[in-house]
């Protein structure tokens, strides 16, 4: 009997042991999940803005959400105009993999895709509400698919503005004749065109150089985004006269791209991460520059601004000179016809409902 029980105790020590040795290996194996290392991916992100331009807040913004939604595993460091790569070369740097993304006008990349002046602003065009819904459509789709041929991957749109600021000048603009040789800074290469053919003589500058070369007296008049960014660029400073006009440029845009391989690397999770916080982005920063526009144009008359409208026949002839460039563009090329002409159905349906 006293045998009986010993060797039923040897059992129950045996059993015991095996199960806990069992559980043992299935903590061990649980624990060694939680500590394995989580990849963690770093990108540098290089904005067109310089320091004291709201558009810059936005990717700043947006880096912090990023960071934040993915608990840490995508941390983007953001960069002001210049300080990686020269400015105003930003899609060049983010094709060749010198940074990882870019924030910047898609306007700035016609040199490779003609048809990027239909991502951004351009006279009689779409505007900020006709345009989201637009992307939301059929643009995003369009843009991802062109700007992939380059080695780039599209996210979408970061800051979205409302209707420009038609110009800053020191000339006063009262018909046609005072736009003949006026030297303009202008954004893009269909601004160029629309008004070198206007008699006007354009000059490209990015944005941190502005303000000293208004300055100087080495341009006349300038254009670049809305009133409250204007307002914060100091632009009122160097200039005379404030024109307001939503012709030239019913909206601004500023797009995000990220290198292919860098997008690539990234898992389907983060990947939806960043688009979503894109949008977002974009659209908080459309709604808080409404918001900040209706604040500052009282400012410019108090600090002794002349804020007119722009004369009629200047609209007329920009908008002739306009619609004469892009029709002859679209001849050349049947891709940028095809979104040109996407542009202006997505146009009368939007008009048609109401949507401005």
């Amino acid at each position: 009997m006293r045998i009986k029980v010993f060797r039923m105790g040897i059992a129950i020590v045996l059993l015991f042991a095996i199960l806990l040795a069992g559980c043992g290996q299935a903590t061990g194996t649980a624990d060694d999940a939680e500590a394995a290392p989580r990849q963690v991916y770093r990108w540098r992100l290089q904005s067109w803005a310089p320091a004291g331009d709201a558009t810059y807040e936005a990717a700043q913004a947006l880096a912090e959400k990023i960071n934040r939604a993915s608990d840490g595993q995508l941390v983007i460091t953001t960069h002001t105009a210049g300080s990686i790569i020269p400015g105003g070369s930003e899609f060049d740097a983010v094709m060749d993999g010198s940074v990882e993304a870019v924030h910047g006008p898609p306007s700035w990349t016609i040199g490779y895709v003609p048809a990027a002046v239909f991502f951004t602003q351009y006279p009689g065009g779409l505007t900020a509400n006709q345009m989201e819904t637009w992307m939301n459509y059929e643009g995003l789709e369009l843009a991802q698919d062109i700007y992939g041929r380059f080695g780039t991957h599209f996210v979408g749109i970061l800051t979205l503005s409302p209707a420009e600021v038609w110009a800053h000048s020191n000339r006063r603009l009262t018909s046609v004749d005072d736009i003949r040789g006026l030297k303009f800074r202008l954004g893009s290469t269909a601004l160029n065109e629309v008004f070198s053919r206007m008699g006007a003589t354009p000059v490209f500058l990015p944005g941190g150089e502005i303000y000293e070369a208004a300055q100087r007296g080495v341009i006349d008049a300038l254009e670049y985004i809305t009133p409250s960014i204007d307002w914060g660029m100091g632009f009122h400073e160097v200039t005379r006269y404030s024109y307001l006009c939503p012709s030239r440029a019913p909206l601004d845009v500023q797009a995000l791209w990220v290198n292919k391989d860098a997008w690539d690397e990234l898992p389907p999770h983060l990947q939806e991460i960043v688009s979503l916080a894109t949008h977002q982005a974009s659209r908080e920063y459309y709604a808080r520059t409404l918001a900040r526009d209706a604040e500052a144009m009282p400012l410019y008359e108090q600090a002794g601004q002349i804020v007119e409208a722009v004369p009629t026949d200047i609209v007329e002839l920009m908008n002739e000179k306009a619609l004469e460039y892009f029709t002859e563009e679209s001849a050349k090329d049947p891709e940028y016809a095809e979104i040109y002409d996407r542009h202006r159905a997505w146009q009368a349906i939007a008009e048609q409902f109401s949507v401005y």
